[in-house]
């Protein structure tokens, strides 16, 4: 009998493999551990390494990441690079070979991915990390694009189930038939009623809260959230170019830059990893290299306000971490000093971190909901749920429209947007049972 004990330490999850004798004492262990490290090279690249127990670079991993997945986002890499430690430690710890997975194999390959505690037979597994449904799909969609980068084309995760769905495609009659894998879970949406978008009332709480105890700063961050559907990425991400004032109207460029951390990711446009690219046509062609969005006037002067207002600093600390981390590249060659617009007290481009736990602070002080075990409840990804809810309930828009708005490539993207929370199916039952007794008053006797 074996038993597989999750563990963590500085590099990470490891795992203990012990042995088990009869009467349940440990006679050997085996530490799995495969550490991940991400690379700088040359300023403008960085390469992400899988190693081994010896601290030997994994070569099919490090050629599938750095190169294969070479125009994905940073994120995605990241996450593909986490599946594939997982994935490793997997075969590691069942002795197993990935050319040679049986469908068995990959039963029990979801199991550990999703670390309930589980008795077996031979194996025994003490899990600490539980994951998702839709997690776990998302890391076997990385482990078939792996398999097939590496040629394994009869590998039982590419094996599909012989059930199949209809997609239907924007604007057209058409539907496209999508075949599902054999391995794969079924996809769940959980069960909590936290709100997932911001409403206008709270969005009028939060505003309230930041004008009395914040800077202009969190009020332009939540307003291009809410009143324009933008991502945090995308706003941590904007340079002083990429803000236009001309005859056509107050607008903003979402793009990526060799210069972002993973923090400014504009997810939609396309990744850079090198600065020739910038005079590349997909880079400056729109809906692909960059998306425009346009911004009311009333905004716009506000985000002029807080750049002239807070981008000087009296100390020589600010001043040197300014000009030193708050320098972006410029991509317009009009341009001879591009900034990042948001940054932090210290003269510092404002990170992920810091602003999730500034928000967080705005949200228990305006009153609003915090949970902070479900990332569908993300409180900056509310303000932009809070954008399409507004379109959706208020301007009664399509969702062809909507995906266009929210500059999303595929319609199923924001279906999800079209789901009333606890409070609001209340309210139409409520107001649906008030209609029916005024129409059939002989229902109330």
């Amino acid at each position: 009998m074996y038993q597989i004990v999750e563990k963590s330490n500085e590099h990470g999850i490891y795992f203990l493999k012990k042995y088990l004798t009869v009467d349940n004492k440990t006679s050997i262990t085996e530490i799995i551990q495969f550490k991940s490290a991400k690379v700088p090279y040359n300023d403008d690249v960085e390469y992400i390494f899988l190693y081994d127990a010896a601290m030997t670079p994994i070569s099919e991993v490090f050629d599938y990441l750095n190169f294969e997945l070479q125009a994905s986002s940073p994120n995605h890499r990241y996450l593909a690079a986490t599946a594939l430690k997982l994935l490793y430690s997997f075969l590691a710890l069942y002795q197993l070979q990935l050319k040679n997975l049986t469908k068995n194999d990959v039963n029990n390959l979801i199991l550990f991915l999703l670390g309930h505690p589980m008795k077996g037979t031979l194996f025994d597994l003490d899990m600490k990390t539980q994951r998702s449904n839709v997690t776990v799909n998302t890391y076997l969609a990385v482990f078939r694009s792996f398999v097939t980068f590496l040629n394994l084309s009869n590998s039982v995760l590419l094996k599909k189930s012989g059930k199949s769905k209809l997609i239907q495609i924007p604007t057209s009659d058409i539907a496209i038939k999508i075949e599902q894998y054999e391995t794969s879970l079924r996809k769940y949406k959980p069960e909590h009623s936290t709100p997932r978008y911001i409403s206008v009332d709270d969005f009028k709480n939060l505003l309230n809260v930041i004008r009395s105890e914040y800077s202009p700063r969190e009020e332009c961050l939540v307003r291009l959230m809410f009143e324009n559907g933008l991502r945090i990425g995308e706003v941590l991400g904007l340079t002083n170019e990429d803000i236009v004032e001309n005859e056509k109207g107050a607008y903003l460029y979402l793009r990526n830059r060799c210069s972002d951390s993973p923090d400014q990711l504009a997810k939609s446009c396309m990744t850079v990893t090198k600065k020739n690219q910038y005079k590349s046509e997909p880079y400056k062609t729109e809906g692909v290299g960059y998306q425009k969005v346009f911004v009311s006037k009333g905004l716009m002067e506000k985000i002029n306000d807080y750049v002239n207002e807070y981008h000087q600093g009296d100390s020589s600390k600010f001043e040197s971490n300014y000009n030193h981390y708050s320098i972006a590249d410029a991509v317009d060659k009009n341009t001879d000093h591009n900034f990042y617009i948001f940054i932090n007290s210290i003269g510092k481009p404002l990170s992920g971190n810091l602003w999730g736990k500034t928000l967080r602070d705005i949200f228990i002080k305006a009153g609003l909901n915090v949970d902070k075990d479900h990332r569908e409840t993300n409180l900056s990804h509310r303000f932009r749920h809070g954008f399409a809810m507004f379109m959706v309930r208020y301007k009664k828009i399509t969702e062809y429209n909507l995906m266009l708005l929210l500059r999303h490539n595929s319609i199923a993207s924001v279906k999800h947007y079209y789901r009333p929370t606890d409070k609001e199916i209340t309210e139409t039952k409520t107001d649906f049972v008030n209609s029916i007794y005024e129409i059939i008053p002989e229902l109330s006797l």
